[in-house]
């Protein structure tokens, strides 16, 4: 069990039944499920950063070459290890810096919310959340090339108020009115989504059983799920 909050955003792979803390998790409130975006995605933008990085290198090689020839060779080599430098910096703080956002980028489903962190660079971070009793609808879909190449997909919870997902910076300071709550890019979007739906309806009707109300169990169904689960008794659904 991981008791320092910030421990929730160094793990790697998120273990079911998820006995983790958060900053400003209520004292009753427990964790049913949490996720970041497919490690596809981290593959994307770090082929990009390696991409820009090789596009750096080769027209600082070319100028390079270009000034060897009408200025002389000492400048165009100059140029060509400058820009040889540059790229390999470029593409190690480029990595680091996409693999972090990726990594402290969470989203997490509590007996009271859903809640997520996006961090927009690797100190700065937004918070959404949206309690359960204010979502009115929940949906899954796939929208554009890169999910449909990787078969990702985009959970969507609604709230009919426009002041609904209340989002603040670091420091507390920015708001956001968000309608739409959104957790993207990740595999289970549709299981998510009916899962969700059990929840809110255990949340409107068995209020008083909703902390022992079952965790989310990805890419396991049926009978292999409840054979599964006797092994947490402790838990329903």
């Amino acid at each position: 069990m991981f008791n320092m909050a910030k421990n929730l955003f160094e793990i790697s792979n998120f273990e079911f039944p998820y006995l983790y803390k958060f900053p400003g998790q209520a004292t009753d409130e427990k964790i049913l499920f949490v996720t970041r975006e497919n490690g596809s995605m981290l593959l994307v933008r770090r082929v990009f950063v390696l991409g820009a990085a090789l596009i750096l290198l080769l027209s600082g090689w070319g100028l390079g070459k270009m000034l060897s020839d009408l200025v002389g060779f000492q400048i165009g080599s100059i140029i060509q290890f400058f820009s040889l430098i540059f790229s390999m910096i470029f593409a190690l703080i480029g990595w680091w810096w996409v693999s972090v956002l990726w990594q402290k980028s969470i989203c997490i489903v509590t007996t009271q919310r859903l809640t997520k962190y996006v961090y927009t660079t690797p100190f700065n971070r937004h918070i959404l959340s949206l309690p359960l009793d204010q979502i009115v609808d929940t949906g899954a879909y796939t929208k554009g090339f890169v999910q449909a190449v990787f078969r990702l997909g985009t959970f969507t919870a609604r709230n009919a108020a426009s002041s609904s997902g209340i989002a603040t910076d670091s420091n507390n300071k920015r708001r956001i009115n968000k309608k739409y709550f959104y957790i993207k890019n990740i595999s289970i979007a549709e299981d998510l989504q009916h899962y969700i739906s059990k929840v809110l309806e255990a949340h409107r009707h068995h209020l008083d059983k909703i902390k022992t109300f079952r965790p989310f169990i990805p890419k396991m169904k049926g009978g292999v799920r409840a054979e599964f689960m006797k092994k947490y008794p402790q838990y329903w659904s």
